[in-house]
């Protein structure tokens, strides 16, 4: 049995929701790691299966597993609790119906110790390849454009990433130093879908110090009740506008610099998800072109408002 330590070296953050099938594969994981001195906060955001049931047995196994439990939330506002509650130099945030490679957290917290990094990132795979979404999805850097022993500032890993089209926004993708994501008040903004990509834009727009190990540590599950796989919806364009709102925030207090690189992000993001808008009924898409030709108009091409004026009525007649 793995006794709790004074302060690990990494915690490892894992929100609890009704994952009844894949979070002991997951937790297991994590104790698995070849780095010992880390400590595991399961927030369990009000679970109605056996989720929380298996994670006590755990628990009983390793004292490094700490357990809090809430009534639902969501994923943004649990997460955040878990980072209130962590002691570890470092913070991973891990999802509870994935799995880490066991090496995962030893390499990252030697490569950000030994070249004081605000956090490092990585690649990833598709756990579940015999899903028909595994083909679509791919987590790999580049090595000839974002190379792994060299230091970069997160706005230059982050340029780099979105010229050469592999720039991912999964939390699970990043070990973060956490006296580094607590200065600058890092955290998941609550109620919204997509939060990751506000957080790890902030993450990168503010890091001084960044580095990237070019394996594949994170292995991701695709479900077909996930938002990752569900129809697209208002929701889903709402947490994307709430994501540009706050980026176009944050960027009057950026350098000129670093607010081109903003354009360039919220181009890219902007783009991409108002296209998957043309499934939806045409009042909601007509409110979404209402603000794609105001707010936004800066950021959303005239092809991306074709699409989704016309795609509908060109695919019923073919």
């Amino acid at each position: 049995m793995h006794n709790a330590l004074k302060q690990p070296k990494v915690s490892v953050i894992v929100p609890l929701y009704n994952t009844e099938e894949y979070v002991h594969a997951a937790v297991s994981s994590v104790m698995n790691q070849t780095l010992p001195e880390i400590e595991i906060i399961v927030i369990n955001d009000g679970s109605t299966d056996n989720s929380l049931d298996i994670v006590n047995k755990l628990a009983e196994e390793d004292r490094r597993i700490r357990i809090f439990s809430q009534t639902n939330q969501g994923l943004s506002i649990t997460r955040n609790q878990g980072a209130l509650h962590a002691t570890g130099e470092y913070l991973y945030f891990m999802d509870s119906d994935d799995i880490i490679d066991e090496t995962t957290l030893a390499a990252c917290y030697e490569r950000c110790l030994s070249h004081q990094l605000d956090f490092v990132f990585f690649n990833a795979e598709v756990l579940n390849k015999e899903s028909k979404w595994a083909s679509l999805l791919h987590y790999e850097r580049n090595p000839e454009k974002i190379r792994e022993n060299q230091i970069y500032t997160g706005s230059e890993a982050l340029r780099i990433q979105l010229d050469s089209n592999s720039y991912y926004s999964s939390a699970c993708l990043s070990v973060i130093r956490t006296d580094f994501f607590r200065r600058h008040r890092l955290g998941f903004y609550p109620h919204i879908v997509h939060e990751d990509e506000l957080f790890t834009a902030l993450l990168y727009l503010h890091a001084d110090r960044t580095g990237f190990i070019n394996q594949t540590f994170f292995k991701r599950r695709f479900r077909d009740d996930s938002i990752m796989t569900s129809k697209f919806a208002q929701k889903n364009m709402q947490g994307y506008f709430t994501v540009a709102d706050n980026l176009l925030d944050f960027r009057t207090s950026q350098t000129k610099d670093n607010q081109q690189l903003i354009d360039l992000f919220l181009r890219r993001m902007l783009n991409a998800a108002v296209w998957k808008a043309w499934v939806m009924p045409f009042g909601e898409r007509a409110d979404i072109l209402k603000k794609c030709l105001t707010r936004y108009k800066k950021y959303v091409s005239a092809r991306t408002v074709a699409t989704v004026l016309f795609k509908p009525i060109k695919a019923a007649i073919t």
